[in-house]
């Protein structure tokens, strides 16, 4: 119960310095509101095929030009940009630390266990060795 507190713990600080940041970034009036993702079409092969050309040919500027349109109509509000960046997406860094935080001691035994059955084959290869190259000195001595 203990462990799960602490994990609720390091989640909501992870979150509360995301929000924290977002807050200031939002009250200062300096939060990008730029789009955040890109679901433009792609331009090149879109340009290619209006012309009939092949896509190598297709100049970058161009390109470039219609991505850059495509993008400004994707601008979101300073509201938009503090509730989906920071309230939202703020939520998963915590999240996933919290649950590593919970699943490490189960992770770190998983690994020992499987360090000490290498340890153990690689041991039993050695002792396999160590007697194989005891019966070859017996073999020579008695020759």
């Amino acid at each position: 119960m203990k462990r799960i507190a602490i994990a609720v713990a390091i989640a909501g600080v992870i979150y509360a310095l995301a929000v924290g940041v977002g807050a200031v970034l939002y009250a200062t009036g300096v939060i990008a509101t730029g789009a955040t993702n890109n679901n433009c079409a792609n331009f090149k092969q879109q340009i290619a095929d209006e012309r009939g050309i092949d896509e190598q040919n297709v100049p970058q500027s161009e390109v470039s030009q219609r991505t850059r349109t495509c993008l400004d109509g994707h601008e979101l509000t300073k509201r938009d940009a503090f509730r989906t960046e920071y309230l939202f997406w703020s939520l998963w860094p915590g999240a996933i630390s919290g649950v590593i935080f919970l699943v490490w001691p189960r992770w770190s035994r998983i690994l020992r266990a499987q360090q000490d059955a290498e340890d153990l084959v690689e041991g039993s290869k050695l002792d396999a060795g160590m007697q194989e190259h005891r019966d070859e000195m017996e073999g020579a001595s008695e020759g």
